[in-house]
């Protein structure tokens, strides 16, 4: 059972610093807003950065009693929703156990069996984008990507399966928009690859990075070990349009590179917004344990009208609006998927303001989810 953020429950997560001070932020429920969606939305438009700060607290508490897991490593990944084979994905509070050989692989690091395993299946951040690890990396990582990852919430998990949009199948038959419920939450987390490197894994505990057991599938072998959390997207639909927050570490601008040639340190040109700034010194001298983590902004519309992770949408920063692009999120039997990159002067741009409903005659709008975009054929 969840309740109120305390000093008692930070301090029984493992890395997690005992706070000087308490919250009184509830989060009995917070995926379902505590039950009052207005009394969130209220607390929303007084202060949307600190109901994002509470919010992140809230997750990063333990999943249970004893848990060796936060909460949101128990929301259900993508690739446990949209299966290779288009088939009806397992119920939402039953994980799914990794393969046999990332299990044996763990042992023999010696791994906790009891913690969660994290399949970074992802390394493109859009069309193709990567970004690089680099500088105080160890040479074996230099110039290998920051890998991706998406979960999303029960709310969201239900509305996928009732609507049987898992599939390509379910999608291609749609007849109307989909609109997610109040209580779709999704998240897009950053990694920076670690494995069993312990050297390296102690210097990004040093900077505050929250370190979790990951593996991935490359050439045909799973590579096992520990990976470090560099930037959260932590999306829900509070508000019709849906509400938009991203987190990174301080130090990623240390561990990630620009593409430019040289490359220099990867760090944000949007944020942290001005009204982040006071709110993440707050929560910073809160939560020691989080205190590396920053709140870049708070997107609500086109409201700033740019808002980027520097980990997520790296080299794009000056064109990323997550409202914009997400609001294209929208297929089409005929046509496939909505592509929201336009070209423009011999590069591709990316939208930063709604396109008209003209653009999307013939398509279905799929309410701002594109993570549906991962969807395979059933077979």
């Amino acid at each position: 059972m969840r309740r109120a953020i305390s000093i008692t429950v930070l301090s029984a997560l493992a890395g997690l610093a005992q706070a000087e001070n308490t919250n009184n932020f509830d989060c009995t429920k917070f995926f379902q807003f505590g039950g009052d969606i207005n009394k969130t939305r209220a607390a929303f438009k007084q202060s949307p950065e600190t109901l994002a700060w509470n919010w992140f607290v809230c997750l990063n508490q333990p999943a249970a009693t004893g848990s060796p897991n936060r909460e949101w490593e128990s929301m259900k990944p993508t690739d446990q929703v949209y299966l290779v084979n288009g088939a009806k994905p397992t119920p939402y509070g039953t994980p799914v156990p990794p393969p046999t050989e990332v299990l044996a692989q763990a042992k023999t690091l010696g791994l906790d069996p009891s913690r969660t395993f994290h399949n970074l299946n992802a390394t493109q951040q859009v069309d193709g984008m990567m970004l690089e690890m680099g500088g105080a990396v160890p040479p074996t990582e230099r110039g290998k990507p920051v890998r991706f990852q998406l979960l999303m919430g029960e709310g969201t998990f239900d509305y996928i399966v009732q609507h049987k949009v898992y599939n390509m199948n379910g999608q291609a038959a749609l007849t109307s928009n989909l609109e997610f419920p109040s209580q779709a939450w999704e998240l897009k987390a950053a990694w920076l690859w670690v494995g069993a490197n312990t050297d390296y894994k102690q210097a990004l505990e040093k900077d505050g990075y929250y370190i979790a057991q990951a593996y991935y599938l490359q050439d045909g072998k799973y590579q096992v070990g520990y990976a470090a959390l560099s930037g959260l997207h932590v999306i829900n639909k509070l508000n019709p349009d849906w509400v938009w927050t991203t987190f990174e570490n301080r130090n990623n601008s240390k561990y990630t590179v620009t593409n430019a040639i040289p490359a220099t340190p990867m760090t944000n040109t949007t944020g942290p917004t001005s009204a982040a700034k006071p709110v993440n010194s707050q929560f910073q001298a809160q939560y020691p344990g989080l205190s590396r983590y920053e709140l870049i902004g708070v997107q609500s519309r086109t409201n700033p009208t740019l808002l980027a992770n520097s980990q997520l949408e790296s080299a794009f920063q000056s064109q990323s609006s997550c409202f914009a692009c997400h609001d294209t999120a929208a297929y089409s039997a005929k046509k496939g998927y909505f592509n929201f990159a336009m070209k423009e002067q011999g590069g591709i741009v990316y939208p930063t303001a709604p396109p008209p409903d003209s653009a999307f005659v013939g398509y279905n709008k799929l309410d701002f989810v594109w993570s549906l975009k991962r969807a395979q054929w059933q077979r």
